[in-house]
């Protein structure tokens, strides 16, 4: 037994060891083709496939070699080339080592002769449909290709399913090709049925009125069924932030009424929800934030929040009721209150606020119209006193661009209106205009160009009546970089910032981004608060790296304030999205 169990020990050790000294190394290169025909051809290639398998041998070479040009003539079929020339070769470099060349002519390729695609049913008057016939992958002359052809055929299949068109199938589905003509005919026959039409949508929950969520729902019963409404209304209720999760499906069709019902499944969100955070701006300086929010203070889909912030330059309290309105997804009746208090260099404001606003879309546009009554405590300069003001507003903005986040592309407008009178319970008459814009162009996939601008005006015949909050100042990070926040206005006697009846601010950035999160950028800003258009303005300028975070590009800037004798510099740090 014992002597049994030596020889196949023996016979095992040298079976491997006969295997692993008749492995060799093998190299293989394929020239004459484009690289999506030669990487068809190496995936087809068995030679390729194998070579560093562990029992390469000679012998294994060999016969994959011979094999080779019958699988490359595979490969190069479905891209329409019938007819190639292949020259092989075979070198042994040195005992362990050979090299594998083809030489491939693909020869000439395959045209298309007939392409005879019909249609039936309701997707003969289907736009979608109609789009995609105008434009077929394969004419008359072209280049046959398989991979296209089939391509075709599954976007048919995957257009049809989305749209409702359960029933479709195809009844002819024939290419023919004819080696001897050298040329290709295609049959295609799609017969798509009828479409299918949504149906009842059944909301399984008991959280919200079934009369509010309707309105969130983008189609009616009896509407053509189309994927992309269902994905609208999942990201409609995701959004409404009522719901911890949001389950729509499809249900079983209803062929006798050619109905589809939907199903929602929705599962509450917790009652309440609290937020801390703890940040630092170069504006601001250290700050904390406490945040509450009720995302459902009932059935009817009101809300609460409040938040609490302090900084070095001050406190804010804030507390909103939120009411959907029309369309709840984005329109809102808000009532709220609040306390803010600010100290800078150049100003003491502390206002106490009251009011409401409705915020609804245009089309594209968001529309903010409000109406505030604030109380300010203020000392601006040689200026002090308290302020009464009922503050009519209207605000219109839109953003243009795919990632607000970083936007490689993209813009933001915003306009905002305000004023206020002595006949209806304010201390001074003004009319108040500011526009504010911001405009970020790529270059290429590492370079772009941020432009910014902001301007406002003031009509008012006395100035010296107006708080802080209605008075323009300039500088900061995100005004004019390279002075402290709200520093620059028009002076006083006595060399104190009283603040503008205009503002002006312009700046332009290049960035440069490396391959990881990090980036560079240098900018020049210009601009200032101020009470005549033929007022100088200040100038700054400067570099900065850019970091790109989950919650936005955070951005550290080093700025010189170049109007000034000695160009006193400052760093400016922010954080947050492009747009």
């Amino acid at each position: 037994m014992y002597k049994t169990q030596r020889m196949l020990l023996a016979l095992l050790a040298a079976f491997f060891s006969t295997a692993l000294f008749a492995q060799i190394n093998v190299t293989i290169e394929i020239t004459g083709l484009e690289k999506p025909l030669a990487d068809n051809v190496r995936l087809m290639l068995s030679i390729e496939q194998q070579k560093d398998h562990l029992l390469m041998s000679e012998g294994r070479l060999l016969r994959l070699h011979k094999r080779a040009p019958e699988e490359i003539s595979k490969a190069l079929q479905p891209f329409g080339y019938y007819r190639p020339v292949i020259e092989s070769g075979l070198t042994q470099l040195s005992p362990e080592e050979w090299q594998v060349s083809y030489q491939v002519d693909p020869g000439p390729p395959l045209l298309v002769a007939e392409f005879n695609f019909t249609f039936s049913g309701e997707m003969r008057d289907d736009e979608k449909f109609q789009t995609l016939i105008g434009q077929p992958p394969l004419r008359k002359g072209d280049i046959f290709s398989h991979v296209v052809y089939e391509d075709f055929k599954s976007s048919l299949a995957k257009l049809a399913s989305e749209r409702g068109y359960f029933g479709a199938r195809f009844v002819e589905h024939r290419v023919e090709i004819d080696l001897d003509a050298y040329e290709a005919r295609i049959q295609l026959t799609y017969e798509g049925g009828a479409r299918y039409h949504f149906g009842e949508v059944r909301l399984d929950q008991d959280i919200i009125d079934a009369e509010l969520l309707q309105r969130y729902i983008p189609f009616v019963r009896g509407e053509p069924y189309t994927i992309n409404q269902l994905i609208e209304l999942q990201l409609a209720l995701n959004d409404s932030d009522y719901f911890q999760s949001v389950e729509v499906s499809p249900g079983e069709l209803q062929p006798d009424t050619n109905e589809i019902p939907v199903t929602v499944k929705l599962t509450p969100r917790k009652r309440h929800r609290y937020t801390l955070g703890l940040g630092f701006g170069t504006d601001t300086g250290a700050r904390a934030k406490f945040g509450w929010e009720m995302p459902r203070v009932n059935t009817h889909g009101h809300r609460f929040d409040t938040n609490a912030q302090v900084s070095q330059i001050g406190y804010r309290v804030t507390a909103n009721y939120r009411i959907p309105v029309l369309n709840p997804r984005t329109d809102q009746l808000i009532f709220s209150a609040g306390i803010v208090n600010e100290t800078t260099d150049t100003s003491e404001s502390t206002i106490r606020t009251v009011g409401s606003s409705l915020k609804h879309s245009r089309g594209e546009w968001r529309e903010i119209i409000s109406l505030n009554y604030q109380q300010e405590d203020f000392v601006v300069a040689n200026d002090s006193g308290t302020s009464l003001l009922l503050l009519p507003g209207i605000n219109w903005s839109r953003t243009w661009g795919n990632n607000f986040i970083y936007a490689i592309d993209g813009l933001r407008f915003d306009l905002d209106l305000r004023g206020a009178s002595k006949q209806v319970m304010s201390d001074a008459d003004f009319f108040q205009i500011q526009s504010n814009i911001k405009f970020i162009t790529s270059l290429n996939q590492r370079n772009r160009i941020i432009t910014r601008g902001t301007l406002g005006s003031t009509w008012t015949e006395e100035f010296d009546m107006l708080p802080t909050s209605v008075r323009f100042f300039a500088g900061g990070a995100q005004s004019v970089r390279g002075y402290a926040y709200q520093s620059l206005g028009p002076l006083d006697a006595d060399g104190q910032v009283t603040g503008g009846k205009y503002l002006l601010i312009g700046s332009i950035e290049a960035e440069h981004s490396f391959k990881n999160k990090w980036g560079v950028a240098a900018f020049y800003d210009v601009g200032n608060a101020i009470n005549s258009l033929s007022d100088d303005l200040e100038k700054g300028a400067g570099v900065g790296v850019r970091w790109k975070s989950p919650v936005g590009p955070i951005r550290i800037d080093v700025a010189s304030a170049i109007s000034r004798d000695g160009n006193p510099w400052r760093i400016h740090l922010t954080i947050g999205p492009d747009l």
